[in-house]
């Protein structure tokens, strides 16, 4: 992949702004750099994060779902991929959850991709979380339908997912086809700087005008499993 000069179409679904980075950050940023043509598709706004995770109404909702699309703007730019090609969903029931935004949520991704027209997508694998469950649902039938190469990655591993009340309590089995890409020191800095933008994710004061947290929303345990070890695809 290192030699690679021809120019892809790239596409990266996820479910929360933070995903397509903690878990391809790398991968993005070398892909980019080789001048490949890379979007991203978030699915929700983030605003339940706080309140999932702290059980916290303060800061609201609509104030962390606001902070969340800007700090991914930034974040998705440090990686190389330009304003334009950053997409956010727009699914109108209840909290926005994509498994609440089944049919909704489909509709949207296709539109984006039939513009797009992607060589390769890259979306989640089913792991803990009942959000990326739902989009690698939607997402595996269109790819097969379209006949789009893809490939999945892994976030909530058991492992990872202690003390996680929004997390579900279920065994998981992790493939055994599991390709691990090893990142180069530029590709970690990079991948650091641009998750270090998800302010509201990684600290446990990201902003002046809100109360200090007693933790973030994301923990240093997680955090550096993520910057420091391979990015694995399937």
């Amino acid at each position: 992949m290192g030699k690679q000069k021809i120019k892809q179409k790239i596409g990266i679904i996820v479910a929360h702004d933070d995903d397509g980075i903690l878990g391809l950050g790398g991968l993005i940023y070398r892909y980019t750099k080789l001048k490949n043509d890379v979007f991203v598709i978030i699915c929700t706004d983030g605003r339940t994060s706080h309140w999932a995770v702290l059980g916290v109404e303060n800061p609201s909702m609509k104030e962390v779902a606001e902070k969340r699309k800007n700090e991914a703007l930034k974040a998705y730019s440090i990686l190389g991929v330009k304003k334009e090609k950053i997409y956010f969903l727009n699914l109108t029931k209840k909290e926005g959850r994509v498994w609440q935004n089944m049919k909704e949520a489909k509709s949207q991704i296709i539109k984006i991709l039939e513009k797009e027209k992607p060589k390769i997508v890259y979306y989640h694998y089913p792991d803990l979380h009942k959000d990326h469950q739902a989009v690698s649902e939607i997402v595996s039938k269109i790819v097969n339908e379209r006949k789009i190469n893809s490939h999945q990655f892994i976030i909530w591993r058991p492992e990872l997912s202690k003390g996680r009340r929004e997390i579900l309590k279920m065994k998981i089995k992790l493939p055994k086809n599991i390709t691990k890409i090893k990142l180069k020191k530029e590709e970690k800095e990079i991948k650091r700087k641009a998750l270090f933008e998800m302010k509201s994710q990684v600290m446990n004061w990201p902003y002046a005008e809100w109360p200090v947290q007693q933790k973030p929303i994301l923990d240093p345990n997680f955090i550096n499993f993520f910057l420091n070890t391979e990015e694995e695809i399937i």
